[in-house]
């Protein structure tokens, strides 16, 4: 069988936008049916589709179950009479018999990485691995150069203030803050809690995570928008070195991405007044420095 390279270069430019979708193939088929095994189409989940599997009653229902697979992330074979003189056939004569696997495709997560420290450099090799798209901020030019992180799919140099107000923040799955300023990271929690609805995560002492909610919350920001912050982030696993603390933090944007938990149990978040001790992280943030 011949493979669509539109619809396969299609699948692809959907998952470099980061935009879920589901795969539809005809798998099998037996007797006269329109299309032919290999055939392929894509659905997203507004419905709008790419390719064909046949058309007519056996494409609209195929659409119908692409979307509902979306929704429950599962997928299957499905298969359809196309013949309306048959009990439960779709509304054809052609007589056959088809086979269709749909395959739900999520979105890859787009981390937008403010601070190409040395954290943050591990975290961007990490996502290389994961195949994650990420994009770096840093308003030092050596920090997010080509030559540092030569995949990204963006490197800013820039500060926050400059940076926020014009960026498309609906790009970003997630947004970290490594930087290697107190100020820095402040001003693009200022920035993000009021454009961003996001994840966002920050690489915090207890002294830094208290001195920079004092300052949100001096500035009216709701508490409902500081509670989705996780600060410090990463899963608690005792993370001393750059690379270690890169496993933590993308542990915890793994975990939020397939699962949708923003903290696990042992890292709820608490009362500005009332942070633990985190002994590491006090140790992440020398390691964001130059």
């Amino acid at each position: 069988m011949e493979v669509s390279r539109r619809i396969m270069g299609k699948a692809l430019e959907l998952l470099d936008a980061g935009v879920a979708f589901a795969l539809c193939t005809v798998a099998s088929v037996k007797g006269s049916v329109p299309g032919k095994v290999g055939a392929k189409m894509i659905v997203l989940g507004d419905g709008t589709a790419f390719g064909t599997v046949g058309g007519a009653g056996l494409e609209e229902k195929t659409k119908a179950l692409a979307r509902q697979c979306l929704t429950d992330q599962r997928g299957g074979y499905f298969t359809f009479d196309l013949a309306a003189y048959k009990e439960g056939g779709l509304d054809s004569l052609c007589g056959g018999t088809v086979e269709i696997f749909v395959e739900p495709v999520a979105s890859r997560p787009h981390v937008l990485i403010c601070g190409g420290g040395h954290v943050g450099l591990e975290v961007a090799k990490l996502c290389d691995q994961l195949e994650y798209v990420y994009s770096v901020l840093d308003d030092r030019a050596e920090y997010a150069s080509a030559e540092r992180f030569p995949n990204a799919r963006h490197r800013f140099v820039a500060r926050p203030e400059a940076f926020f107000p014009e960026a498309n923040l609906v790009e970003y799955s997630h947004i970290v803050l490594l930087g290697y300023s107190y100020h820095i990271d402040t001003e693009i929690l200022v920035q993000c809690v009021q454009r961003y609805t996001g994840w966002i995560g920050a690489i915090a002492s207890r002294t830094k995570r208290k001195q920079m909610f004092k300052r949100l919350e001096a500035l009216g920001i709701a508490a409902e928008a500081l509670a989705r912050l996780e600060a410090p982030v990463g899963i608690a696993i005792g993370s001393e070195s750059p690379a270690e603390c890169a496993v933590s933090i993308m542990g915890s944007i793994i975990r939020h991405h397939k699962l949708g938990l923003q903290s696990s149990p042992a890292r709820t978040m608490f009362p500005v007044n009332a942070a633990p001790r985190a002994a590491t992280h006090e140790a992440r943030e020398a390691h964001t420095s130059r």
